[in-house]
């Protein structure tokens, strides 16, 4: 699996089809709950939690304090500690369990595509040797999860990208068809990511090293997928936009 990173035409070479790939999975997922487990112990998801609380009491007080009594203006200020208290939890969990478990079925999602695909072309598809390649190529996913890691520590803020997002989200001017366009065109540049590219050049070459699927084909296909995941977060952005602006 290292050995794919900077080398991944001879170590592809010697995958066959059989289930050899159960320990890179393992130390992946394993490398990845490590990394949520690290968030949740530095303190970062307490401080965005304490920070989005403190902005929603802030935008209450300022609407609110000359129309509402004070004891109603004190319970909305405990509700909004409760719906923190709430978040809190949930972005734990979701740091530590549902990482690792969006991750497997990502990976198991990717290597099922691409067995159909391999199947199209009327090759025999092999399972095992899709699953390793998908596997090993999700070892730049974890890369790219350190790094990020990284700059949360470096910056303090659980908002962080390697992305153009962020570029895009400056790009944009306030009234530019508004938050929700803004929101799908951010979504749409995190495919722009450097460790996405990167997995699926890893992918190519895996498909392509294991007779799975060569040529145009690899490319065509791997394009299609990683064009299909922008797709999906820059509708996931454009519904939680609207749903914010809804709220």
């Amino acid at each position: 699996m290292l050995r794919s990173l900077w080398s991944p035409q001879r170590a592809f070479a010697q995958v066959e089809d059989v289930p050899r790939y159960g320990w890179s999975l393992l130390l992946i997922l394993a490398t990845v709950t490590l990394i949520g487990y690290a968030t949740v112990q530095t303190g970062l998801i307490d401080r965005a939690v304490d920070l989005r609380v403190q902005t929603r009491i802030a935008a209450i007080d300022e609407m609110q304090r000359d129309i509402v009594e004070r004891s109603a203006l004190r319970e909305m200020y405990e509700q909004q500690r409760k719906q923190g208290e709430f978040e809190r939890v949930v972005m734990r969990i979701v740091a530590v369990a549902a990482e690792p478990a969006a991750l497997l079925a990502t990976i198991l999602l990717i290597a099922a595509v691409l067995f159909g695909a391999v199947a199209v072309t009327g090759r025999k598809a092999e399972w095992h040797t899709l699953l390793t390649v998908v596997v090993f190529a999700s070892a730049v996913d974890v890369i790219g999860r350190v790094v990020r890691f990284a700059f949360m520590l470096r910056f303090q803020s659980l908002e962080v990208e390697t992305s153009l997002a962020p570029l895009v989200r400056q790009a944009m001017s306030p009234g530019a068809g508004g938050p929700q366009a803004a929101a799908a065109l951010a979504g749409l540049a995190t495919a722009l990511d450097p460790f996405r590219i990167w997995f699926w050049v890893v992918v190519v070459i895996g498909l392509a090293a294991t007779r799975q699927l060569s040529g145009w084909r690899g490319w065509t296909w791997c394009t299609a997928c990683w064009l299909i995941g922008g797709l999906v977060r820059a509708a996931v952005a454009a519904g939680s936009a609207g749903g914010v602006v809804a709220h």
